[in-house]
């Protein structure tokens, strides 16, 4: 047994046995029926309420005809689903319905069965119709979005051109004058002053060059050059290079090493960023005078790296999305030390076109996080 349809259904036509007659036949599998016997009644009812089907006789009265009624119904409602019906079909008027927007053409008489298949196929053909329809505008605005997306990508990318000429060359000439500078400094007051300009010149480096990297990944501009390597000195650089932000914060940073060395294929100038970035979020989240541990672990499978820190741990919320470009954590981990929100995303890059990955996860015993990095042996 047929589903009964779940729609409202208006029946025109100016003979009453007719209408009577396919009302009583729709009622049996519609939900909702009602009828006109005029053009006028059926624009009443129409102004009342919106049908999802309209089933209506071609010629209804003086005042009208069905074709006309059909092109106002279609006006008003055009999700409204027409069947036209006639006992003196001519293809004058079969054109005249197709053109006012029927779905449907039924030649009088017809029986219940027939009328109840042509109005099952017209709203079924409606559904497949309206999908259709949500389809090419989903269509559109996927193409639009698109559009959209590709000229930020294209204005980003002319952003971060200005940034690498604008702001590369600047920095290092800033940078530059400052080094000449310490050697001119004639009291303690300048050299507080020379310290805290040398620091502020060294963060906005790291910054500008996270923030290339970044981009340069994403475009997929950078190459692995991998060669067998030693990561030991590439992380001891990393942590003399970091001195000035370690010591200003009165952080410690211990090194310590397990197992027999082994060198890994890997890119060692890529991999540096890598060092610096999770040695940076070690510190800059870290407490005043905290520490930092970092251990190198020669596994029999796998060389990994791990940090932890004694500051203030991710939230369990976060802590799934801390791998994402531009997310930053909560504003009281942020609003003190500043960042962009790219780090740990360049880390996962790296760490992965390595063959490698990283992992973070609170400390089982007192506060801060670890971040773990590991790269498989050759």
């Amino acid at each position: 047994m047929m589903k009964n349809l779940e729609i409202s259904v208006l029946v025109i036509d100016d003979d009453r046995d007719m209408l009577y007659l396919c009302i009583r036949i729709l009622k049996a599998f519609c939900s909702e029926v009602e009828g006109a016997s005029s053009s006028a009644g059926a624009r009443k009812a129409f102004h009342r309420k919106t049908f999802d089907l309209v089933l209506t006789d071609i010629n209804i009265d003086s005042a009208g005809s069905g074709v006309d009624l059909s092109g106002e119904i279609r006006n008003i409602s055009p999700c409204t689903s027409i069947i036209m019906m006639t006992a003196d079909p001519t293809i004058q008027t079969a054109i005249g319905g197709i053109k006012a927007g029927a779905m449907e053409y039924l030649v009088k008489p017809f029986s219940p069965v027939y009328l109840e298949s042509v109005v099952r196929n017209t709203m079924e053909k409606s559904r497949l119709y309206s999908e259709l329809e949500r389809e090419k505008s989903l269509k559109a605005e996927l193409e639009s979005a698109y559009s959209q997306l590709k000229n930020s990508e294209r204005a980003k990318d002319a952003f971060l051109g200005r940034i690498n000429h604008e702001l590369r060359t600047p920095l290092a000439i800033a940078m530059g004058s400052c080094q000449l500078l310490s050697a001119q400094l004639k009291d303690e007051k300048e050299r507080e002053l020379w310290t805290r300009g040398d620091k502020a010149l060294k963060h906005l480096h790291l910054i500008i060059e996270e923030l290339l990297l970044f981009s340069d990944l994403l475009k997929g501009g950078v190459k692995l050059k991998k060669a067998d390597a030693d990561l030991r000195p590439v992380l001891e650089g990393a942590v003399r290079e970091l001195a000035f932000l370690s010591e200003g914060m009165g952080v410690s940073i211990a090194l310590s090493f397990e197992g027999e060395p082994y060198l890994i294929p890997a890119d060692k100038e890529i991999l540096a960023p890598v060092f610096k970035q999770l040695l940076t979020n070690a510190v800059k989240f870290n407490t005043r005078g905290g520490s930092v541990e970092v251990k190198a672990a020669y596994l029999q499978d796998k060389l990994t790296f791990s940090f932890k820190d004694t500051g203030c741990a991710v939230s369990d919320e976060d802590l799934p999305r801390i791998f994402y470009g531009f997310f930053q954590a909560a504003d009281y981990l942020t609003r003190g030390v500043g960042g962009i929100g790219l780090g740990l995303a360049t880390v996962k890059h790296i760490t992965e076109a390595h063959g490698g990955g990283v992992e973070a996860q609170k400390n089982q015993s007192g506060p801060g996080m670890t971040f773990t990095i590991w790269f498989p042996r050759k």
